[in-house]
């Protein structure tokens, strides 16, 4: 790109612009190289190329255009491809796998090896070449990262199993970190990775690297060997073309040359190419070109990682609502045939938990989950939706948060997810940034232990207790046994609350002197159940530093009263200051409109939950001059 197409004009500005635009995200293709290839045409003469790797047939012309016929080598050219090199009388379509089919091709003066990226192929096709065409320019493309040091396979591949790495079709390699990924360079089904880079036999520049050395040393034991044989009074001559050169232009994932020294023009080839394989601008520009798509990768698996997030999201709160129900349904109390004597409705925690002599304390772990497969059968706890946080959507973003994805998907045990993994990255980010200022997390409403997991994982690294609280003693203990199975090491500062938030301030926050909590609130999202929660904490505001809030941004039918963000504005005032957290989810999409059963539904654009910093918040309610007993949960006639 030259002229004004980069620079533009004072009428025409935007001309750089409209050409950047014109190139696709990803610039791959030999093409880009045309100036470089002129390069070699200048300087060695090129009447025949053999094109291993055939792209569109825009590049196969290129080589055309410099007055060479070309030999187009492709095992599997679709109908587009056959009609555009049959369209051109210099192009020659040649179906076969290299380096098999090289022998029954004319001797070349370049060729160019853009097919299969790994060792076993590009060291077939060099040792041919440099065999039976001593005297060619090689051209190899994916010199560079990230086939340089670890095999690509084209599937299905012809490489015998027992020259092929081990390797993987659903993860790829990324730059930000060095383990493979699904958010990484992926091939789709085109495609295989080795799962390791490095070593030896691995990579196409270790293929050139090793051809190279073994060349050099049966040449040198050749030139040894003539020496011997001469003659006392003769001096043994070089091998005619000396040995051999190879560069690297660091653009577009890494452009070789390869030429024996003493074919004629090679020096001068060299020496004009020079500017581009010296250059240090290049190869920065290269690295942050491959760093910028990576990154885009990720950010593109991450967003549709939410959306499936989304949907299971959806179904799993769906199920709950519907068990929730249910619950309620047949715990209403005496259903008298008097309805003048019937009790009002009451909830679960007024009319069944708190009926539990063990409410309102400490629970110790039931000996017998550790060995159990299924805690949650054994607990009687149903997974309805199923919902998996995908946690390694967020790998190379931190190496803790990494151990805790690693950890996590590890550990063979079924549940379900309340939350988005996004949400759960960003509760993490809250956590590492304040540890510092903080003796303890807590998570509240724990459900099957998707956020005790990812608290429990900075438990360790960061020198923190974990409190978990909920009303139903079944999830606080599958969510523990799902911690101790995940991070055994926590365990020791580890603890399980059976109650609601109000009865864990008055019976712990307030009696503990010292603490410093951050509270992670993902329990009942009904506006009453939440200002009462949220009201409770007024009460030990001087022992929690902030409070992070899930599904804000859900809504339903309004007999469930989902408005956890009403009953934030109520508390701190419609202008306090937050972090949002969690996944947003564009307007009109499937979750942004209420579902069939009980119409629950995402906010759009909206983030799903918050986090509030206590140090600046000014609280709205409750009154200074209430109590904390006035939000507490009252019992009520048992459940029947």
């Amino acid at each position: 790109m030259t002229g004004t197409r980069m620079t533009g004009t004072r009428e025409d500005p935007d001309a750089q612009a409209r050409a950047a635009r014109g190139l696709p995200l990803l610039v791959h293709s030999m093409s880009v190289f045309r100036e470089l290839f002129e390069t070699i045409a200048r300087n060695r003469e090129i009447r025949t190329v053999v094109e291993v790797g055939v792209e569109s047939g825009q590049v196969s012309s290129l080589y055309a255009d410099l007055g060479a016929t070309v030999h187009c080598v492709e095992p599997s050219p679709d109908e587009e491809l056959r009609a555009v090199l049959a369209a051109d009388p210099r192009l020659n379509l040649v179906e076969g796998l290299s380096p098999a089919v090289l022998g029954d091709l004319p001797v070349a003066d370049l060729y160019v090896l853009d097919g299969d990226h790994n060792y076993p192929v590009v060291r077939a096709e060099l040792d041919w070449i440099m065999r039976n065409a001593p005297d060619a320019v090689v051209v190899l493309h994916d010199v560079l990262w990230p086939c340089g040091r670890r095999d690509f396979y084209y599937q299905p591949s012809a490489v015998p199993p027992g020259d092929a790495h081990p390797d993987t079709a659903e993860d790829g390699p990324t730059i930000w970190h060095d383990d493979l990924t699904p958010a990484g360079f992926v091939g789709g089904g085109a495609f295989t990775v080795a799962r390791h880079a490095g070593g030896e036999r691995n990579g196409v520049l270790t293929a050139i690297e090793d051809v190279l050395e073994e060349t050099a040393q049966q040449e040198a034991a050749q030139q040894e060997t003539a020496q011997r044989e001469a003659a006392p009074d003769e001096e043994a001559q070089d091998e005619e073309g000396g040995g051999w050169r190879f560069e690297i232009v660091p653009a577009v994932f890494g452009f070789g040359v390869l030429a024996r020294t003493g074919t004629p023009g090679t020096a001068e080839m060299f020496e004009a190419l020079a500017p581009h394989t010296s250059s240090g601008l290049l190869a920065t520009l290269e690295n942050n070109r491959i760093a910028l798509y990576t990154r885009v990768l990720q950010l593109q698996y991450e967003a549709l990682a939410r959306a499936d997030d989304a949907n299971r999201l959806v179904e799993t709160i769906t199920a709950q609502q519907q068990e929730i129900d249910r619950l309620r349904a047949g715990r209403a109390g005496d259903t008298s045939d008097d309805p003048a004597r019937s009790p009002a409705v009451t909830g679960y925690i007024e009319s069944v938990a708190m009926h539990d002599e063990r409410w309102g304390t400490f629970l110790e772990p039931d000996p017998a989950l550790p060995g159990v497969e299924n805690p949650h059968d054994v607990l009687g706890i149903q997974i309805l939706g199923g919902h998996h946080a995908d946690l390694g959507a967020f790998a190379g973003h931190n190496a803790v948060f990494d151990r805790i994805a690693a950890r996590t998907a590890g550990v063979g045990l079924a549940y379900e997810d309340q939350c988005s993994a996004q949400h759960y990255f960003d509760i993490f980010g809250c956590v590492e940034r304040e540890h510092r200022d903080l003796t303890r997390v807590v998570d509240v409403g724990v459900f099957m232990g998707g956020s005790s997991a990812v608290l429990a994982g900075c438990v360790e690294p960061m020198g923190l207790e974990l409190d978990l609280v909920d009303a139903n003693p079944a999830y606080l203990q599958f969510a523990r046994e799902r911690v101790r199975r995940i991070f055994p090491g926590a365990m020791p500062r580890v603890r399980m609350f059976f109650g609601d938030l109000p009865t864990y301030v008055g019976r712990v926050l307030r009696a503990e002197e010292g603490t410093r909590a951050l509270i992670h609130h993902d329990g009942a999202h009904d506006f009453n159940q939440v200002v009462k929660d949220l009201s409770s904490l007024y009460f030990a505001r001087d022992r929690v530093h902030g409070v992070a809030l899930q599904d804000t941004h859900l809504r339903g039918n309004i007999e469930h009263y989902n408005f956890v963000d009403a009953a934030v504005h109520a508390m701190f005032g419609v202008d306090v200051k937050y972090e949002p957290l969690g996944a947003r989810y564009a307007a009109g999409t499937p979750v942004t409109n209420p579902n069939q059963w009980n119409g629950n539904y995402f906010l759009a654009d909206t983030p799903e939950g918050m986090y509030i910093p206590f140090n600046s918040v000014d609280w709205k309610y409750p009154h200074p001059t209430m109590e904390l007993e006035a939000f507490l949960p009252v019992k009520a006639p048992p459940a029947r």
